[in-house]
């Protein structure tokens, strides 16, 4: 069996994030040792796309073989590897039952260390069928967060009544005067139904900030 060392890995389940949506409130784990498997790019595409279930020869076959940093200790993930089509790679854990529970991409410059392993590593066939489709978010990590915030902060000051903050944000927003409550309320969670911009970003990191410097 073949083997990728040292790796940091954010497990998730549903979306695999891009190392570039990795926030610091994450999880991170070091991963010393996990099984690496090379196999077809169609399988490649249903892995990441769906919750699959593989076969327990398959199961068996990885069992422990996934070890883990922990404090003072080397742990144990029971059922978890890589795969790869050879352009990208993903880690995938699995429960006792052989169906995929969580899953990580890797940071830019493991996934290319990795690839350029590969020349040597044949490919193999798993068997697998497919359970559900993943509920995948096509919009960025941060855009999502920065439009909840964005709505939780507007309802509560509208609804608190605190109308100054909310006209103050506003003109940090638009760059115009408005004393209509209502319609400056309507205004920006009308704008958060649509693409993000750099305003309605810039306007996130002003609501945080204000809250850093309280």
């Amino acid at each position: 069996m073949n083997y990728y060392y040292d790796v940091i890995l954010n497990w998730n389940e549903q979306d695999a994030y891009n190392f570039y949506e990795w926030n610091d409130i994450d999880y991170l784990e070091l991963v010393k040792k996990i099984p690496l498997f090379k196999i077809k790019h169609k399988t490649f595409i249903d892995i990441c796309e769906n919750n699959i279930k593989i076969n327990q020869d398959f199961l068996e076959l990885i069992k422990d073989k996934t070890l883990i940093c922990g404090k003072n200790i080397i742990n144990k993930i029971n059922y978890a590897c890589l795969f790869t089509d050879t352009k990208n790679v993903i880690a995938i854990e699995f429960n006792e039952e052989g169906t995929s529970i969580s899953r990580s991409k890797l940071l830019i410059d493991d996934e290319l260390n990795l690839i350029e392993t590969l020349y040597n590593l044949k490919e193999i066939v798993i068997n697998y069928e497919i359970i559900e489709n993943l509920k995948l978010n096509k919009k960025l990590r941060q855009e999502i967060e920065a439009k909840r915030l964005i709505t939780l902060e507007i309802n509560n000051l509208y609804q608190n009544k605190e109308f100054s903050k909310l006209r103050y944000l506003f003109y940090e927003y638009k760059k115009e005067q408005n004393d209509n409550i209502d319609l400056i309320y309507k205004n920006i969670i009308n704008d958060l139904n649509e693409d993000i911009t750099e305003e309605i970003l810039k306007l996130y990191y002003i609501i945080k900030l204000s809250y850093h410097n309280v």
